[in-house]
């Protein structure tokens, strides 16, 4: 499957427009183009870009996508898209739903036009349930009816969504067999995203599908810090070894960043260098070595490309 990785994989989800700088005519520096990521990337020693698609509204098969698409494969440098953040697949507007899935439907293509193959979805909210659930059922997501009923619902946006997608684009139809959702793992007690309940999702519609994107400064926050070093690691690939196989850990897609949390979860990312705050990406990468894993890993810190950078500079001094 086109999703699944050869070798560990790490880049930003973005550039910063302060240090994306293309070599230009008489060897002078210019701003880059989109389409330049792949080299710029390349060049800074990272093989991976999330697309940041989060408050697009449309994305086309123009000639800068085209050379994006081509330069990724040049240069090596796998691309995932992360779908609109105003998709809502746990609304009670019936016209929210119907258009959330029509978004996922338009993600795929927009994943073709990038040569990307995985598409990262936030999968909604609990809303005015959330204030009735304890807990433990908001942080570890554990059994609720309701909650239940909810996730249920993003089940069914999400295979209505797979399907739109063949609809409105069936000449595409065999490119998004090579294309899986990945629901992401939330920070904020409101979210839905407790690893359990993203399990949940990838094993009822299928992992040739749908795999997780586990963010763990997410579950950091989420877990408001309770949870971290080894532990918070190994916690999460073993349920994800024992409920979804372990092919799909072996190429999982994850984010990381460091996260300031309040008592009621996430509140803002922070740079990787942040003391203060967790979690700590070395016992991540002894993991991954020590089970000799090929994942993603996707930095969403605000220093974007130069912490991608560093993590890629302690996974190889990890293997000296």
């Amino acid at each position: 499957m086109n999703f699944e990785n050869h070798s560990l994989r790490i880049g930003p989800t973005g550039a910063k427009k302060e240090l994306f700088f293309m070599p230009g005519r008489g060897g002078k520096l210019r701003k880059g183009k989109r389409e330049e990521l792949p080299e710029y990337f390349a060049k800074l020693g990272l093989n991976a870009y999330e697309f940041p698609a989060g408050r697009m509204s449309h994305l086309n098969d123009g000639p800068a996508y085209q050379k994006l698409r081509e330069n990724s494969t040049i240069y090596d440098v796998a691309i995932s898209l992360h779908a609109p953040y105003y998709i809502s697949l746990t609304s009670d507007n019936e016209e929210t739903f119907k258009a959330s899935i029509e978004r996922i439907a338009h993600a795929y293509a927009w994943a073709t036009y990038l040569n990307a193959h995985r598409i990262v979805l936030h999968p909604g909210t609990f809303g005015d349930l959330a204030r009735k659930l304890s807990p433990n059922q908001l942080i570890k997501g554990e059994f609720h009816p309701q909650s239940q009923k909810k996730i249920h619902k993003i089940i069914q946006g999400i295979s209505a969504g797979i399907e739109r997608s063949g609809d409105l684009y069936p000449n595409l139809k065999e490119k998004f067999r090579k294309i899986c959702i990945c629901p992401e793992t939330m920070g904020k007690h409101g979210q839905i995203g407790p690893t359990p309940m993203i399990i949940q999702i990838c094993k009822d519609i299928g992992v040739d599908k749908v795999r997780p994107c586990i963010d763990f400064g997410h579950l950091y926050a989420r877990n408001v810090g309770k949870l971290q070093g080894r532990k918070l690691y190994e916690t999460v690939f073993q349920k994800i070894e024992e409920e979804l196989g372990s092919h799909v850990l072996q190429h999982l897609h994850i984010h990381y960043s460091k996260i300031e949390y309040t008592q009621k979860g996430e509140k803002k990312h922070v740079g990787n260098t942040d003391s203060l705050w967790g979690p700590e990406i070395k016992p991540l990468l002894e993991i991954i070595q020590e089970q000799s894993l090929t994942p993603t890993i996707i930095n969403e810190s605000p220093e974007l490309e130069p912490d991608a950078v560093q993590i890629m500079k302690e996974w190889k001094n990890l293997r000296k």
